[in-house]
């Protein structure tokens, strides 16, 4: 499937952009060149192995099955199958007890990433030939889920390395619920927006469900927006009635002798087809749902009849209660962050097609229009694919992002003069150097809700000292701090503060004359090298790059994940 977007005109060097929507229960995969208007979803997957057909679909089941023959993923693997499911859950930091299959499941993600890159590398090869193919530079965009932390988005890029891409140009990580807005915003009649218009996205998927706002703020050349509050989220996606589901029926069946894997896996499929997308309470009540439960004997007590296990709706309420309620309260808990009304929700996602969801996200927020996307499912691939295009070539922007809101404190810890009026005294120490009462300070350069854009980097400077009687000084390392939980930035390093990476200066190559040059003398009566240096942040939309300045010179520059 192809779906058009207007351009201005395209880059000298044409360039070919990947987006890779990787999800806990189904992935997909967007591509454009940088010298067409037209982007391509890949909706052709590779079937059962035995058949070389192929199935038509805009996604391909997170799903991966290894034989003494082959490693079989997505429609390969053949129904009522043992397989390893949910694996990308493995990445986040959140301990998710029970949902994870395997200890291997960082391998796992790695040997299915191969696979939907031969499937991807064999579709290009179709479509534009392997000469071209060759000679064209690539540039991958791997969406990832925004409240991970910077470690689950790194293992997530490493695997993706893993994989075989290493030869691309570049992998961006890009935000999905942002990918997601980008696409869905740019599709709306731009005719009925409004500057100051809010709309609050929620991307609820297998896995995480996104909770992002932004405000319109221009509508013309291109549609422009700012992140409207602080974007937030949970671990409540589909897959989570699944596992419910999973629990439920276990405990229901699982003490009979004749029960077992396939039984659960021919259940779940019935689940996952056909439930879990047509669920609504008040038709459950009405009309009894079954699975199929072949080989158990008749059992009234239990509600199996003719090889189908009959649930009541009370059971299945409690089964979608909690997972929806947990979404419902998340995007209400957004609204109230909003400043101002807000204009409608949009509910993208694989869950997010969800009917009964859509209802009770309606009945909770009204009057606020709840409005279903087209291409919902695949607006995170898709708008990967456009934040892709934006970057290669700035004639090519859809939407604009004018600024993000900082979803943490982001800081350094440096020592200064103590200040009764400010610091905690249990928090003072001496400083023979200072011969006066000195702290440890953390110094923010951003605030969590603090606007931040692309193209104005954050700078905090600092200054380091050194005993000249030592020596010279073979290095200067800085670490960035973070904060993710506290409202108000705290004076202090408090637990909530963590360590976010690492910066390190080699100032071996400076010259005697040089580091001379930065001699004083301090209260101790000793003479110290006084090195002045900062901190450059570059604040993207799922990492943050960060470069350490020192005498003038560009350090160590890192990239860290920005959730």
């Amino acid at each position: 499937m192809d779906v058009d977007f207007s351009s201005n005109s395209a880059p000298e060097s044409p360039r070919l952009i990947v987006g890779i929507d990787f999800g806990t229960t189904f992935s997909g995969v967007a591509w454009a060149q940088t010298s067409s208007d037209r982007q391509m979803a890949i909706t052709s997957w590779p079937s059962l192995t035995d058949t070389h057909d192929e199935t038509s679909s805009e996604k391909v089941p997170t799903e991966l099955r290894y034989t003494p023959e082959r490693t079989e993923w997505g429609f390969q693997i053949p129904a009522r199958v043992q397989r390893h499911q949910w694996f990308k859950l493995a990445f986040a930091e959140s301990n998710i007890e029970g949902m994870i299959q395997s200890l291997d499941a960082e391998q796992h993600t790695t040997d299915y990433l191969k696979e939907l890159y031969k499937h991807l590398m064999h579709t290009l090869e179709q479509e534009i030939g392997l000469v071209h193919l060759r000679n064209l530079p690539m540039e991958f965009c791997l969406t990832v889920p925004a409240i991970w932390s910077e470690t689950s988005k790194q293992k997530t890029l490493m695997a993706c390395q893993d994989a075989g891409m290493k030869s691309a140009k570049e992998i961006l990580l890009v935000s999905e619920p942002e990918a997601a807005a980008i696409y869905t915003l740019h599709g709306l009649d731009q005719q009925g927006l409004s500057i100051g218009d809010t709309f609050v996205l929620c991307d609820a998927g297998g896995g995480t469900v996104d909770l992002i706002a932004y405000t319109v703020t221009a509508l013309r050349p291109v549609l422009k927006v700012a992140e409207a509050a602080v974007g937030t989220g949970g671990f409540c996606g589909s897959s989570f009635l699944n596992r419910r589901f999973q629990d439920f029926l276990t405990a229901k069946l699982g003490h009979i002798s004749k029960w077992d894997d396939k039984i659960l896996a021919a259940a779940m499929e019935v689940f996952e087809t056909v439930i879990k997308r047509q669920y609504m309470p008040t038709t459950a009540a009405q009309n009894p749902v079954s699975v199929p439960v072949w080989g158990l004997d008749d059992d009234r007590n239990l509600g199996i009849r003719r090889a189908r296990f009959v649930i009541e709706s009370a059971d299945l309420n409690a089964v979608f209660e909690p997972v929806v309620l947990s979404i419902v309260q998340l995007i209400q808990a957004q609204i109230e962050e909003c400043r101002g009304d807000v204009t409608a929700i949009l509910l993208v996602g694989g869950f997010g097609q969800n009917i009964y969801l859509k209802s009770r996200i309606e009945a909770a927020v009204d009057p606020i229009k709840v409005l279903q996307p087209a291409n919902g499912w695949t607006a995170v691939v898709r708008g990967a694919v456009m934040m892709g295009l934006t970057r290669s070539d700035s004639a090519l922007t859809t939407v604009g992002i004018v600024s993000r809101a900082a979803r943490k404190h982001y800081g350094l810890e440096l020592e200064v003069r103590f200040n009764a009026s400010k610091h905690l005294e249990s928090k003072r120490y001496f400083s023979r150097k200072d011969q006066a009462f000195v702290v440890n300070e953390m110094q923010w350069f951003i605030r969590r809700g603090e606007a931040v854009k692309e193209d104005k980097p954050h700078t905090i400077n600092f200054v380091a000292e050194y005993l000249v009687a030592n020596g010279h000084p073979n290095s200067l390392s800085m670490n960035i701090l973070c904060d993710p939980h506290s409202r108000q930035a705290p004076i202090h390093k408090i637990g909530s503060v963590q360590t976010l990476v690492s910066l390190e200066a080699d100032l071996l190559p400076l010259s005697t004359a040089t580091l001379s040059r930065t001699m004083v003398m301090q209260a101790d009566g000793q003479q110290y090298y006084r090195i002045a240096g900062s901190i450059e942040a570059m604040f993207l939309s799922a990492s943050t790059k960060y470069t350490l300045l020192c005498q003038g010179k560009r350090y160590d520059s890192v990239t860290a994940g920005y959730a």
